[in-house]
């Protein structure tokens, strides 16, 4: 369940294994924090009172969607993206790694995010404890984007901390 876009050249593009690893974690760090700095500085009522929170917030996510544009065409995002027909037995077996770890952390972080969401509620409806849970088509669009973000970059994120080397010319 990824996707990889092939220019009209039909070329990847060669991105250096350091700028991947920037990449990937700007991508996967900058969206829940600016998700939560607008969370936190909520929307104000006058057009004309922004908040610094707001707009940091926002330009975090912009951030963390331009750092994932930046390697939607790479090499790395190839592997875990293109048909299993344009792979040799190498990439798919690196593709088999990065979609198996990739499936462990988010399945996992989906049961972490279930069993908050489900405390959240029920100590919401007693009224004992108020945790934060989604409320508005806000909140839930955010959730959701943040799952599609992840689902796509995690897999590459893996292949770009854990490629081995290439071989260097002799």
């Amino acid at each position: 369940m990824s996707i990889f876009y092939r220019g009209r050249s039909g070329k990847t593009q060669s991105r250096s294994p350091a700028m991947m690893k920037l990449a990937t974690s700007i991508a996967l760090l900058a969206y829940p924090l600016g998700c939560f700095i607008q969370l936190a500085f909520p929307d104000t009522t006058e057009a004309s009172d922004i908040q610094f929170g707001e707009v940091f917030g926002f330009l975090l996510v912009v951030t963390s969607l331009f750092a994932f544009a930046t390697f939607a065409a790479s090499s790395f995002q190839r592997i875990v993206g293109d048909e299993t027909d344009k792979l040799d037995e190498f990439e798919m077996d690196l593709r088999r790694k990065a979609q198996a770890f990739s499936y462990q952390v988010f399945a996992s972080l989906t049961l972490i995010g279930i069993i908050y969401l489900g405390v959240a509620s029920d100590l919401f409806d007693s009224d004992r404890l108020t945790l934060w849970h989604p409320q508005t088509y806000e909140h839930w669009n955010a959730l959701f984007w943040g799952a599609a973000l992840y689902a796509f970059v995690l897999p590459t994120a893996y292949l770009a901390w854990t490629m081995p080397a290439a071989p260097e010319d002799e």
